[in-house]
């Protein structure tokens, strides 16, 4: 990844740079899931906020947060982050991350919460190991049938990422501590064969038991190129995982890590006990 320094951050409050967002939005990820102006206009005013990213003028990444309140508790929900895809992998989305969270200690959040798919393990280990974020709820379905670029043929199954903004963990994990995920002896709860050109979930009974330290879950590593060229194999992994971290959830665990393995087509989810 090439760190890009030509790019500044601010806040958008002016009319024509939330305009700038809104385009971008379409642009990313086509007009199905744009916010639109007014919606970003009134969260910006009341507890939300939307931070871009700027090579000179031009608007080339943004994130959006609104306030959320639930069970007693206040956070800040971050609910939609972009990048132009000529500047991806440059560092963008973390550095939007970290003046998010710097916004929202500064307004008084303590907690930033935003979902993502189960699958795409390569934004897990960013939200996991980079933020010090962790999950610990499935949604199925989240958002129902959706058709935009990204999530077209997959049931839109969510993770529910909690990000504890000012805690141990989180510092921790701004400093680096967690990047590099080690081998664990943790059981996986999914089994998997690698016969074909992807690799496939195989069918079994589910057993997770309380008493156990932690486990592991697979995930594919490139689920969009399976998307494309083996969509049943896709439903397979939907399906595969969701069972496993649903059993696991329900039995109190919740994903502190990801193993990442070098050259493989299989990554992992870390599962461990609460409190743990």
């Amino acid at each position: 990844m090439t760190v890009r320094n030509d790019i500044s951050y601010r806040r958008l409050e002016e009319l024509e740079d939330i305009n700038q967002a809104v385009r971008l939005q379409a642009e990313i990820w086509g007009l199905e899931v744009v916010s639109p102006q007014p919606q970003l206009v009134a969260s910006i005013h009341h507890g939300g906020v939307v931070i871009g990213a700027f090579t000179d003028h031009q608007l080339v990444g943004f994130c959006y947060g609104f306030a959320g309140y639930k069970d007693k508790e206040v956070y800040l929900i971050s609910h939609m982050t972009g990048i132009l895809p000529d500047y991806q992998n440059a560092g963008i989305g973390y550095q939007l991350k970290i003046q998010q969270r710097e916004w929202a200690i500064d307004y008084g959040y303590k907690k930033i919460v935003w979902t993502y798919d189960p699958l795409e393990i390569r934004n897990g280990y960013f939200n996991i190991c980079k933020l010090g974020a962790y999950s610990k709820h499935y949604i199925p379905s989240y958002y129902g049938e959706m058709n935009d670029k990204l999530n077209k043929g997959l049931p839109t199954d969510r993770l529910l990422i909690e990000w504890d903004i000012c805690s141990k963990r989180a510092e921790a994990a701004l400093r680096g501590a967690f990047k590099n995920q080690t081998e664990t002896n943790y059981e996986s709860l999914l089994s998997f064969h690698q016969n074909s050109d992807d690799p496939t979930p195989l069918q079994h009974e589910i057993l997770v038991k309380e008493n156990q330290g932690g486990y592991r879950v697979p995930v594919p590593s490139t689920i969009q190129l399976i998307k494309k060229q083996n969509p049943n194999v896709a439903h397979k992994w939907r399906y595969a995982v969701r069972h496993a971290l649903h059993e696991a959830f329900s039995k109190g665990y919740m994903i502190t890590g990801v193993q990442r393995e070098l050259d493989s087509k299989i990554h992992f989810y870390i599962l461990e006990k609460r409190g743990g």
